[in-house]
C-alpha cells in the first residue's frame, strides 16, 4: 500500500469515528473473513489478535510471533478496500 493510499485510508477511518452513527467494527482473523465483512457492507474492519492466533493454532496471549501477525494483517489489508485497524498484541 502506498503512503498516499495509507493516508487516505487513515482519513476515511478517522471520519468514520466522527460520523453521526455508531461505528461497528467486526473482527477479521484472515483475508477471507475480512472479505466477507466488507461484502456485508461494513465500512471498516478490525482485527482480533486472539482470532488471528486461534486461526493459526496458537493460544491467545502473545503466543503468535510479530512476523506471523503482521503477515496476516498485510493479507487482510491487501484483500479489502475498506480501512483496517489492527490489534497486533506486541
Amino acid at each position: 500500500m502506498s503512503a498516499t493510499t495509507q493516508a487516505q485510508q487513515a482519513e476515511r477511518f478517522r471520519a468514520l469515528h466522527t460520523g453521526p452513527g455508531l461505528l461497528v467494527l467486526p473482527n477479521a482473523w484472515d483475508a477471507i473473513s475480512a472479505r466477507l465483512i466488507e461484502e456485508a457492507g461494513f465500512p471498516a474492519i478490525a482485527t482480533s489478535s486472539a482470532g488471528v492466533a486461534w486461526a493459526l493454532g496458537y493460544a491467545d496471549g502473545e503466543r503468535i510471533s510479530r512476523g506471523e501477525m503482521l503477515a496476516v494483517v498485510r493479507r487482510i489489508v491487501q484483500g479489502v478496500r475498506v480501512p483496517v485497524t489492527a490489534d497486533v498484541e506486541a
